[in-house]
């Protein structure tokens, strides 16, 4: 048996899309039924909610952003 590995997002209607690439190496046909194995779960990471409250009453929100931002990588010129 064949096996491949993807990474692949779950639509608001709960559907996976199978890459091509994965449906022509396996003979994917419409309506055919698949065995699945889920081994990891990886949930959507919110920028709002990992930044919120990080620059509460501290000024100008967008200048903070900017400069103080969790997710910015800065580089030294």
């Amino acid at each position: 048996m064949n096996k491949v590995e993807i990474i692949a997002e779950v639509d608001s209607k709960g559907r996976v899309v199978i890459p091509k690439s994965v449906r022509e190496k396996f003979g994917i046909k419409p309506r055919d039924r698949l065995r699945l194995k889920i081994v990891e779960a990886m949930p959507r990471r919110s920028f709002i909610k990992e930044c919120a409250g990080a620059l509460e009453g501290e000024g100008n929100a967008v200048e903070l952003l900017h400069s103080k931002s969790p997710l910015r990588v800065r580089f030294k010129r």
